[in-house]
């Protein structure tokens, strides 16, 4: 990062079908940090889950702006509109260039190397924006599994210039999903974060299989500190 922070990437499974899970690209939307953590340690007990594919979860795409609590980077930069889609435009907070921060080019760089099949970014709305399951790219039926398994409707809100999703789905093509967590998901815990969205994410590393299995928060113990 910025200000030399790792930006983490946790490996499970090895295989041709291959899932990318981010969580706090915008470092004031935080629970998504806690519940992929939670996955990785699910996926720790039930290995059979990632046979056959590769999973690969950034826990924190944006650790210094998670660290501080700011939606942007440390040099003001909004890094879900500093990817090179079609779509960039130039701003105050979108960085000189797309890729101009070294947070979004290690994103454009593992989407290079790991090649997903399908991309999950966790979110949470601004102010009164809706909590939702939004998709880009050629993503319905990714995203209508997901929601049979939460309370979150679909809902397209359209893609951003030079977001993750613009760039992924529409410039590249590969189907991603963005899920809001209601607002008031910071203030759910790691267990009841699981508890509520975990059968969302086995939907998306599953896909398009059944997700089978309760879901325990007694086998999703963290395996990063």
């Amino acid at each position: 990062s910025v200000e030399g922070r790792s930006i983490e990437g946790l490996e499970f499974g090895a295989g041709e079908d291959v899932v990318l899970i981010i969580a706090s690209i915008h470092g004031n939307e935080s629970a998504g940090t806690p519940l992929v953590r939670k996955l990785a340690g699910y996926i720790v007990d039930r290995p059979d889950l990632v046979q056959g594919r590769r999973l690969v979860i950034v826990p924190a795409a944006n650790p210094d702006g998670l660290a501080k609590g700011t939606r942007n980077n440390v040099r003001g930069v909004d890094l879900n509109r500093n990817f090179p889609a079609a779509n960039y435009q130039t701003a105050s907070n979108h960085g000189s260039a797309a890729l101009s921060e070294p947070e979004s080019k290690a994103l454009q760089q593992l989407l290079a190397t790991c090649k997903p099949d399908r991309i999950v970014s966790l979110h949470q709305p601004a102010n009164h924006g809706p909590a939702c399951i939004d998709f880009d790219g050629p993503a319905e039926g990714l995203a209508r599994a997901m929601a049979a398994q939460c309370d979150l409707p679909v809902q397209r809100l359209g893609g951003r210039n030079g977001s993750l999703g613009s760039y992924a789905g529409i410039t590249l093509g590969i189907p991603i999903i963005t899920v809001e967590l209601p607002k008031a998901a910071s203030g759910m815990n790691a267990d009841a974060l699981w508890t509520k969205y975990g059968k969302m994410l086995l939907a998306a590393v599953c896909y398009p299989g059944p997700v089978r299995g309760d879901i325990r928060t007694d086998r999703a113990t963290s395996v990063v500190p």
